[in-house]
């Protein structure tokens, strides 16, 4: 087993092990026989034009591996295997060697991740095209990961040997993301276990600027980290920053699903994708995206996020909303059943006339009542134009929180892979966003 040596972290490149009960291999070998035979005589078969296609799309969809270029993408889509799993028949998989990345190719089947005693942890169902995270080496034979096959389904697995021959150079850039994948799933089962143990219909905090570039993302989701820490594992981000969320990217997560994905859902499989798409956070912050492409926006309707929002209440005790600057159809259906809309407002000249429309359509058409409605300062800059009195004044009202000018401390922690809330929490952002959350928790009356 080859180990690849990354800051002083050492990572398996044999992370999947394939230990499939006999009747199962047996069967899964004579499927991939048949399906040889149905495309091609042997090899050539395997490597036919139309499946090196239709596998290179499936990753150049993957969070892991959408951003390599043609051809090692290539290269990786011809070490792939097919491999048949028959209905009711289950693959078991564990953490050490064997195959090390495993994709839905077709049919239907669950995902299940159960710990040493055999409780399990946490279910999916995949849908064809996504990639089924598996244990990493340094969780040994603690965790253990099993698919079941709902219909005859097909896989594709890559092991160790084909994955470090396809990604050459890029292999240290994958095994790092296959490592945080597995972080987070360990961080979902252990909020799953917390959610379910507090049944509430958690309130939602909607964060808006009618300014481009005011912070309001940064400030989302520190504040939303912050809440986390009164109430860990039961606080949830929903990014519905259009078109280009940028929550995930932020908090240094690999965002696998969102709510736009969710949507196409079979009805009876909705919660639990939209429950897999969710990202968890070390902090105890889950994050939800509301799309991974821009095209994907126009599907992002009132009805479509009331129903995502119908679920999530459910599970968490805050629910907070990123809506950037967005006034469209699913913004609206937020911001009408928010608890709390929290306004971000620079201190500039541009920002005042569209912050006091803003607040209009607020106040006069969706009928959001003064006491629902925070107003937060974010000073983006060392010398303003504008300075507090001068914004309330200009507004007609008083900013419940004012966060310093933090110069380029939001954008190192981003680099830095991480929070400003988690490497500087003395930073002006990480002090406001704490205030923030002190402010939301008395507004929501859950500081008693």
């Amino acid at each position: 087993m080859r180990r690849v040596h990354l800051g002083g972290r050492c990572y398996s490149i044999g992370v999947l092990n394939a230990r499939e009960v006999p009747e199962t291999l047996q069967r899964a070998r004579e499927e991939e026989s048949h399906q040889v035979a149905a495309t091609g005589s042997g090899p050539a078969g395997d490597q036919a034009p139309s499946v090196l296609q239709m596998r290179m799309r499936i990753l150049e969809i993957s969070a892991v591996f959408s951003e390599l270029d043609d051809g090692i993408l290539r290269a990786v889509a011809r070490r792939m295997r097919s491999v048949g799993l028959a209905a009711r028949d289950t693959l078991r998989l564990g953490g050490q060697g064997g195959d090390v990345v495993v994709f839905l190719a077709s049919g239907q089947v669950e995902e299940s991740i159960t710990d040493a005693n055999g409780k399990v942890l946490l279910t999916r169902r995949p849908a064809p095209g996504d990639m089924v995270i598996l244990p990493a080496p340094r969780t040994g034979d603690r965790y253990v990961t099993s698919i079941y096959g709902l219909t005859d389904a097909v896989l594709l697995t890559l092991d160790r040997d084909g994955l470090l021959e396809g990604l050459g150079r890029e292999v240290e850039k994958i095994a790092v993301t296959l490592d945080k994948l597995w972080e987070q799933e360990l961080s979902a089962a252990a909020a799953v276990e917390a959610q379910t143990s507090s049944r509430t219909a958690a309130p939602i905090v909607a964060f808006f600027s009618a300014k481009g570039g005011a912070g309001t993302t940064t400030l989302a989701i520190n504040t939303a980290a912050a809440l986390a820490r009164k109430y860990p594992r039961q606080v949830l981000l929903i990014d519905l920053a259009a078109p280009f969320g940028h929550a995930a990217l932020f908090a240094d997560l690999i965002a696998t699903g969102s709510v736009a994905s969710a949507t196409k859902a079979a009805q009876v499989d909705f919660e639990s994708v939209l429950r897999g798409n969710i990202v968890n956070h070390k902090t105890g912050l889950g994050v939800l995206p509301g799309t991974l492409r821009p095209e994907e926006v126009d599907t992002l309707t009132g009805e479509r996020v009331g129903r995502v929002l119908d679920v999530v209440v459910a599970w968490q005790k805050v629910i907070v909303v990123d809506l950037g600057t967005s006034l469209a159809e699913a913004a609206l259906a937020v911001i009408e059943r928010a608890e709390c809309l929290v306004i971000v407002v620079p201190p500039e000249i541009a920002a005042m006339t569209d912050a006091r429309r803003s607040l209009a359509i607020f106040r006069d058409i969706m009928n959001v009542p003064d006491n629902r409605m925070e107003m937060v300062l974010n000073l983006r800059s060392p010398h303003p134009p504008l300075d507090r009195a001068a914004v309330e004044s200009i507004l007609g009202r008083k900013m419940a929180v004012v966060v310093g000018f933090d110069d380029s401390r939001p954008e190192d922690s981003t680099l830095a892979g991480g929070l400003v809330l988690q490497h500087d929490p003395s930073s002006m952002v990480s002090r406001g966003a704490a205030d923030i959350s002190r402010v939301i928790l008395s507004s929501l009356q859950l500081d008693v």
